[in-house]
C-alpha cells in the first residue's frame, strides 16, 4: 500500500523562490521525522543537528517521498507519493498529527470517510503513543523545531487530500 497527498496553499501573488523550497525541504524534513520516529527501520537512528542537513538523515530511496505533480499557479498544489513504510508504519498518522498542531493550518476534519474513524477512535491512544515515542527518541526539539518552521512560512495548507492505494484497494480522505 502507499499514500497519495495532495497539498493545497492559500493563494500567494509571486511567492519567493525561497519560501517554496523552503515549504518543500520543510515537509520532506516532517516526513522523514515521521518515518525515522515510526518504522523500525529506522530504530537504531538518533536524532542530531545532522537531522537537519541534506543527507543527515538515513533515509532508503524506496522509502523517500516522490513527488506527483506540482502545479503553481493559483493556488500552489503539491501532489506526493508517500511508500508503503509510510502509510504501514504509522508515519502518516505522525504527518497528519503534525499538520493539526500546526497553528495557522487549520483543516476541517469532518469530511473524513468511515475508514478513518477507526483513527478518531483511537485517537487519544495514538496520541499518547506519538508523545511517548517523542520522547523515548529525544526528539521533541526537533518535532517542535519541525512545527515552528512550517508555521512560519508565509504559505498556509488550506486544503489536503490523502488517497491510499493498495493491491485492491483505492480509498480517499479529504480533508479541508
Amino acid at each position: 500500500m502507499q499514500a497519495k497527498l495532495k497539498l493545497v496553499f492559500s493563494e500567494e501573488s509571486r511567492p519567493l523562490l525561497l519560501d517554496i523550497s523552503s515549504l518543500l525541504y520543510d515537509f520532506e524534513l516532517l516526513h522523514d521525522f515521521s518515518l525515522i520516529l515510526c518504522a523500525e527501520d529506522y530504530s537504531n537512528y538518533t536524532f542530531s543537528r545532522l537531522f537537519w542537513f541534506r543527507n543527515g538523515r538515513p533515509i532508503i530511496t524506496d522509502h523517500r517521498v516522490r513527488v506527483a505533480r506540482i502545479v503553481k499557479e493559483s493556488p500552489l498544489i503539491i501532489e506526493l507519493v508517500l511508500a508503503g513504510i509510510s502509510v504501514g508504519s504509522g508515519a502518516l498518522w505522525v504527518l497528519l498529527q503534525a499538520t493539526e498542531k500546526i497553528q495557522n493550518w487549520r483543516l476541517s476534519r469532518e469530511k473524513l470517510k468511515l475508514e478513518v474513524e477507526k483513527l478518531r477512535m483511537e485517537k487519544e491512544k495514538l496520541k499518547l503513543e506519538l508523545e511517548q515515542k517523542i520522547q523515548q527518541r529525544e526528539a521533541i526539539h526537533f518535532f517542535n523545531s519541525l512545527i515552528t518552521r512550517l508555521e512560519r512560512l508565509p504559505m498556509k495548507l488550506v486544503d489536503m487530500e490523502i488517497t491510499l492505494e493498495g493491491d485492491d484497494t483505492h480509498e480517499k480522505i479529504i480533508f479541508g
